[in-house]
């Protein structure tokens, strides 16, 4: 990054340099008025305004250039491109690396408030220096200052260059403090996310589970014929959604078959009575419909849309009952579309497709919302990896502890 000096050294070259131009114009203007006065002879007026009028034009070329040129000379580094990944006097300024370097002693020496002052004086002497602002918004966050914390990193990012090391660990902190600050510390940090697990029904927010009692059936619409499909999607479904056994030791799943429905082709009664006995039901469309338009780029981003189906009681009385609730959790109605999946390898394919699963079980299961922590399987972004975390599971069980007997609001499909 050049300094300043050259900045204005640079200015002053282009300010001489049009001053010597404008000096000359104005010097062939008045020799050739002299000229005319003198000898008063048109054709040499005319010769002159021919020359001023090249001089001018060259003069607009001129002082265009030097606008071009002091823009491009003064504008910072960032601005220009990238910066440069080696932290050295030769692009950032002196001073600013002393700051920094003595930063780092004070954060190894736990001396925060001390570190955090001279990462700031380093960013005031030098504000392209990036590397000081990953110190800064580790300082900020270790006293959870969350918002000055999150500033920093932001600035990192903006302006630390592609290949520094530590962008993808700011990311995932910018992510994670982002919802932090949305939700607070409780909600991100705490035992559990039930708070945010509700689905809401006629203006009215509910908790909704099943009965575990008796397994949870599963009906898979057929898919044979469907673009992208293949047989080994239904065992890599299941499989997903066993991992929430980990946490419910009571839950079981049930897979209704669809050979009734093979055989009563067209029946669209029987079809209806196999669907209505499931709790999940469970559709793989080649791709999704975005506002009735399958072309929309964005249905092929989707990667899977589950919704709860809540109906009423049909044997809900209102003289000589005591009233809980006159609706139940009917269904869970979850779609997996396959074009995304069919630009992955095979093996990627049932990773993925294990980690919706999942995923869109816990939501049949009664998560409705999301959790706003990284680490959790429900977390609101991408998941990569197929594990419940220790929230999860708190999550669920209390969901499970609930009693829809004793509160209107907790919905079951009994």
């Amino acid at each position: 990054m050049a300094s300043f000096s050259v900045f204005k050294t640079a200015s002053i070259k282009i300010n001489s340099f049009v001053i010597i131009i404008l000096g000359y114009t104005l010097s062939c203007l008045m020799i050739n008025i002299a000229h005319v006065k003198k000898y008063e002879q048109v054709l040499s007026c005319y010769l002159g305004f021919k020359i001023l009028k090249k001089l001018l034009i060259l003069l607009f070329f001129v002082l265009t250039f030097a606008l071009n040129t002091k823009s491009v000379f003064c504008e910072p580094a960032s601005a220009q491109g990238e910066l440069p990944l080696e932290v050295s006097e030769k692009y950032y300024k002196k001073e600013s690396i002393l700051q920094f370097n003595e930063a780092v002693k004070s954060w190894e020496l736990k001396n925060t408030e001390k570190a955090i002052k001279l990462w700031e004086e380093a960013i005031n002497i030098d504000p392209n220096l990036w590397v000081a602002y990953l110190g800064l918004g580790q300082a900020y966050d270790s006293k959870k200052e969350y918002k000055k914390s999150l500033d920093a990193y932001n600035n990192y990012l903006k302006f630390a260059p592609k290949a520094a090391p530590d962008r993808k660990t700011v990311l995932e902190a910018v992510k994670y403090l982002t919802y932090l600050l949305r939700y607070g510390e409780e909600a991100i940090k705490g035992e559990d996310y039930l708070s945010l697990v509700k689905t809401k029904h006629q203006g009215k927010e509910h908790y909704v589970r099943w009965d575990l009692s008796s397994p949870v059936k599963i009906y898979f619409y057929p898919a044979n014929g469907v673009p992208n499909y293949r047989i080994e999607f239904k065992d890599a479904f299941l499989e997903g959604a066993k991992l929430w056994q980990e946490a419910l030791p009571d839950l079981k799943f049930e897979v209704l078959s669809n050979s009734v429905l093979q055989k009563l082709s067209g029946k669209k009664t029987a079809e209806k009575e196999v669907i209505d006995r499931s709790q999940i039901t469970v559709v793989f469309p080649s791709r999704f419909k975005v506002k009735g338009d399958p072309a929309n780029p964005v249905a092929a981003q989707i990667d899977a849309q589950s919704f709860p189906i809540i109906r009423d009681k049909k044997d809900f009385r209102v003289l000589g009952v005591i009233m809980i609730s006159p609706y139940i959790y009917f269904q869970s109605q979850i779609a997996i579309p396959l074009e995304p999946l069919s630009k992955l390898t095979k093996e990627e394919q049932i990773k993925k497709l294990k980690i919706i699963s999942a995923r869109e079980v816990g939501h049949a299961l009664g998560l409705w919302g999301f959790s706003p922590n990284p680490d959790d399987l429900m977390f609101e972004g991408e998941v990569k990896e197929l594990k419940l975390s220790q929230r999860d599971k708190n999550t669920i069980r209390k969901l499970y502890e609930l009693n829809p007997d004793k509160d209107e609001n907790i919905l079951t499909n009994d």
